[in-house]
């Protein structure tokens, strides 16, 4: 998903002044002048009524470049600035790293010095890692205090965030990891009417759009997520169907080095060798990958749906040509070819180390940035919500949001991989996609040295 994916104060009151005992309290007093004394200490370090406090501060850490012009990072900075309006006594000190690749270095390195932020994006699969090190707080404690907040979300909004039962982060989205933009028309002028249906055909347009000298898929994998995420996560369920995915998660036997899986990676390999990606797929990162998109240069690209904000932002003539669709069925898969990958993928987490002082106020935050208002905010862009929303104004989302909505709701979701899988498989997968890509090693050499990773950790 990758993908959101952003990777304190037990009580939101303000700080006490701290004051000494005086000097006549010693121990010679009888009980009712310690009492008295005592009675008149916490007098003068509650504040009055009005007076003015120190605020909490809450730090929070997220993977979305300052001048992002995606729907989910856009929201959340609203969501932001106006909880800073109404409560003057938290401040949210935001630290915005734009590339997945250093944001999730860091937050190992804070993770493995018990100095996570307070709040971060985290996903699932990392979320579990850090669990288990006690790095990072369950949150059932401050849900369950707001039932309203937690029975909110929808059905299966916790799923993978859930570590041994405990919850640890909450979702911002129920997002689709997969999602094919294409240009309507440059597959008309390159003799393509309909979208295809099979993998046969898939490749027969990818040959004609190149046949046009235009790039058929926009690729952006510099920081490795993007083709794990966006596209093997779909493509590995056409050829292996979710019970292989199931036997891999829980540990029931399947393997990496199972023919199915190999299969996934060698049609991956095969787009690599037809010429289906740019030349710099893996030196340019995923906005970079929609800049050659939104300049005409590809005729598609893949991401997640939260990138429907970034095309309708970019060039209307291209905005108003983009059509969304999802691969299609692969000869003897087993996999439904109605589906996507998807799910809340990654949530906010709180770091473990400022979580204890900080409750209330982490609380506080963590609703404003992913409770009502805020999903309000992102139906009104055409997100799918993490969060039960109806009462919000249809007319503002995107005509390209409704194509997504109307083709989201016909497919059902399948497991984002580097939501589940654990971080050292993620990171081995994800490097090893690159060299694929390349034709620099074969889809088997590849799925034994995912699957050593694998059998390493498991």
């Amino acid at each position: 998903m990758k993908r959101l994916l952003l990777k304190g104060t037990c009580t939101a009151v303000v700080l006490s002044v701290a004051m000494s005992v005086l000097a006549g309290c010693g121990s010679g007093q009888n009980a009712a002048e310690q009492s008295a004394a005592a009675q008149s200490t916490a007098a003068l370090e509650t504040p009055a009524p009005g007076s003015k406090s120190e605020p909490v501060k809450i730090s929070f850490m997220d993977l979305w470049a300052k001048d992002k012009a995606e729907n989910i990072s856009t929201s959340v900075r609203e969501a932001l600035a106006d909880f800073q309006k109404n409560n003057a006594d938290i401040i949210v000190e935001e630290e915005a790293i734009g590339d997945q690749t250093a944001y999730y270095t860091k937050i190992k390195t804070l993770a493995a010095s018990n100095e996570l932020p307070d709040i971060f994006i985290c996903k699932g699969s990392e979320l579990a890692m850090f669990a288990k090190n006690q790095a990072v707080a369950p949150l059932d404690e401050i849900l369950d205090a707001d039932a309203a907040w937690k029975e909110g979300y929808v059905t299966s909004a916790f799923d993978d965030l859930t570590s041994d039962g405990k919850i640890y982060a909450v979702p911002y989205s129920m997002l689709s990891t997969h999602v094919i933009y294409y240009n309507k028309k440059i597959l008309a002028d390159a003799g393509v009417q309909a979208f295809p249906e099979t993998w046969a055909d898939f490749k027969t347009m990818i040959d004609k759009i190149k046949a046009k000298g235009i790039v058929p898929i926009a690729l952006g994998n510099k920081e490795q997520w993007v083709a794990e995420s966006c596209i093997l996560s779909t493509l590995g369920d056409r050829f292996t169907g979710p019970d292989w995915f199931n036997g891999i998660k829980d540990n029931k036997g399947a393997k990496f080095t199972d023919p199915d899986f190999i299969k996934s990676l060698a049609a991956l390999q095969e787009l690599g060798k037809a010429g289906a990606f740019n030349k710099d797929m893996n030196s340019i990162n995923n906005d970079q990958q929609k800049t050659l998109y939104f300049n005409g240069k590809a005729a598609m690209f893949m991401e997640g749906s939260w990138a429907i904000g970034a095309v309708m932002a970019g060039p209307e003539e291209i905005a108003g040509n983009t059509e969304v669709a999802v691969l299609p069925s692969v000869d003897g898969g087993k996999g439904d070819p109605k589906s996507m990958s998807g799910g809340a993928g990654s949530g906010f987490a709180s770091g473990v180390k400022g979580f204890g002082s900080k409750k209330e106020a982490v609380a506080k935050v963590l609703k404003a940035i992913s409770g009502p208002e805020y999903a309000k905010s992102i139906a009104e862009k055409g997100e799918p919500t993490a969060y039960k929303v109806s009462d919000y104004d249809k007319s503002k989302v995107s005509p390209l949001a409704v194509k997504y909505a109307e083709m989201a709701s016909k497919l059902k979701f399948t497991p984002i991989y580097d939501s589940y899988l654990n971080p050292a498989v993620v990171s081995k997968m994800n490097a090893g996609l690159q060299e694929l890509l390349i034709s620099t090693i074969t889809p088997e050499e590849l799925a034994k040295r995912i699957q050593a990773e694998y059998e390493k950790v498991k």
